[in-house]
């Protein structure tokens, strides 16, 4: 899923200052939504009072850390904090389109549409991020079951979870 987020890396540097901003922090929601609804060929629906609760609760989870040039730990645990306030709100409805079956990733975007969407957001900031300072995509293509497994794991362990996003979603990391 990570990967169809690249699709949309074009629409501009996302930064944690920017994501700071409600316009910046919905942006970067519909973009994300936008490529997950690409990806699995499904129309998409943004609930705006919950892109605003979720950045409430964004605010309020990074209050505190750097947001210049912060440190790797910081920039994590904003990443985290990005992950677990869009898992607490149903900011997109997906519809898959077509009378056909849908294939196993669409059923895992349909049954869990909040907490792949954090998910998403949070690797697509993460991705941005150590793409620019490294030059290599800390990405690797994940199979429909990796994708669902780490929606359940976040739908029941919230914030814990969000935490460990890089870990379930198979992120490398350039800090040791």
């Amino acid at each position: 899923m990570v990967e169809a987020i690249a699709l949309h890396a074009d629409l501009g540097a996302w930064t944690l200052a920017a994501l700071a901003e409600r316009a910046a922090f919905e942006r970067h929601a519909v973009a994300v939504a936008a490529a997950i609804a690409d990806r699995i060929c499904a129309k998409v629906e943004i609930d705006v009072g919950e892109c605003a609760g979720a950045f409430a609760d964004f605010v309020e989870a990074v209050a505190g850390h750097q947001t210049g040039e912060p440190a790797p730990a910081d920039f994590i645990a904003v990443c985290a904090g990005l992950v677990a306030s869009l898992a607490r709100h149903h900011v997109a409805r997906y519809a898959a389109g077509g009378e056909a079956p849908p294939d196993r990733m669409t059923g895992a975007v349909l049954t869990y549409p909040d907490e792949v969407t954090a998910l998403a957001s949070g690797a697509a900031l993460y991705l941005l991020r150590v793409r620019a300072l490294t030059g290599v995509d800390p990405s690797v293509p994940l199979s429909p079951l990796i994708v669902e497994n780490a929606a359940i794991l976040l739908r029941h362990g919230g914030n814990q979870a969000a935490i460990r996003f890089r870990e379930l979603l198979q992120l490398t990391t350039p800090w040791a």
